[in-house]
């Protein structure tokens, strides 16, 4: 009986040692709730741990810094070189998913690393599920495995599934969500019919004018965060409005001191994202979020990309003296303000 005690004993110690906290297959670590975990709702640029039931995530010193996002419900952080640490597992690991969200970059590059050594394939985005294989020889339990932001962005995190070896299999692809087009009114009706603080789980595509002037949002340094919040109703200058919430560009691409000036008011916009009844103070805001553009008045992505390289291919042209030239010239040539060699 004592020495089933001690063994007792030491299993639990064990298991508090690596931190574990799963089941046969997999541990899944929920970020999509703030409870327990304490993390800071404002950014946080220093070094910082926190914990929840057994499990450590220990987030380095970075550029951007740290937080829980409260309204849309996921971790956030980054730039480049920023990094989270997870706490020992008891069992050896063959794989490590990365959940994020839509809305995040598409261009975040981000890896599992062992020290300062990769152990998986790096990834390209934030806003699906990210898998890593982990290498064979860095599986063993206990070994320390820490997620690396390696591009100036942001990574989002919903989810991180940590799956013991021999256990981790090809999930099914996740199905793209239904996508329908709508104008103002009806996609108000849909978030009517919503429950507080919820959102849609399709994609509504949504047709409208935009209502005064667009925000695209700066930070302290005056650089663009890259999307835009604006409002729009099915009739110009209409009052009966919806937000557009946090939008991407076309291809979910970030807004830039160039493409800010696709947008205006009175503009005929198509707009594709989730929509949510967000609430506030008691105060309700019907939402679009996690959107992209689609349109803006009849012209999608290709159309204003075959109009962008026109005008590039017509603007004025100038040499090293500042005096403008023809076509025939030879030399260094300064075209909207990117130098070439003409030959």
């Amino acid at each position: 009986m004592l020495m089933n005690r001690k063994l007792r004993f030491s299993l639990v110690a064990l298991l508090a040692l690596f931190g574990m906290h799963a089941n046969a297959q997999e541990l899944t670590i929920d970020l999509t709730s703030n409870d327990g975990w304490n993390f800071p709702t404002d950014y946080v640029k220093t070094a910082a741990s926190y914990s929840k039931d057994g499990v450590t995530l220990s987030f380095s010193e970075s550029s951007n810094g740290h937080k829980f996002n409260e309204k849309d419900h996921y971790v956030i952080f980054g730039k480049q070189g920023a990094t989270i640490t997870f706490s020992a597992f008891s069992f050896d690991v063959e794989r490590i998913d990365i959940i994020g969200r839509e809305g995040a970059s598409a261009a975040t590059l981000q890896n599992i690393y062992v020290g300062d050594e990769a152990v998986s394939t790096e990834t390209t985005g934030a806003t699906a599920t990210n898998q890593y294989k982990i290498a064979e020889g860095k599986q063993a339990a206990g070994t320390i495995y820490t997620l690396k932001v390696n591009s100036n962005h942001n990574t989002q995190l919903t989810k991180i599934l940590i799956w013991k070896k021999g256990t981790s299999t090809d999930p099914d692809p996740v199905p793209e969500p239904e996508v329908q087009n709508v104008n103002v009114a009806k996609a108000l009706e849909i978030v009517n019919a919503l429950d507080n603080g919820a959102k849609t789980t399709d994609k509504y595509l949504v047709k409208g004018y935009i209502v005064g002037a667009p925000d695209f949002q700066r930070k302290a340094d005056g650089t663009l965060y890259g999307n835009v919040n604006f409002t729009m109703a099915d009739e110009k200058g209409g009052t009966t409005t919806l937000t557009v919430f946090r939008a991407k560009s076309f291809e979910n691409a970030n807004f830039d001191e160039e493409t800010i000036s696709l947008l205006k008011e009175g503009d005929l916009v198509e707009v594709q994202g989730l929509l949510q009844k967000y609430v506030k103070d008691d105060v309700t805001t019907p939402e679009l979020v996690s959107g992209n553009l689609i349109s803006v008045n009849g012209k999608d992505a290709a159309s204003i990309n075959a109009i962008k390289t026109d005008m590039d291919a017509n603007a004025p042209a100038y040499n090293l003296k500042g005096q403008r030239i023809d076509a025939g010239y030879r030399g260094v040539v300064i075209r909207n303000g990117k130098k070439f060699f003409n030959q």
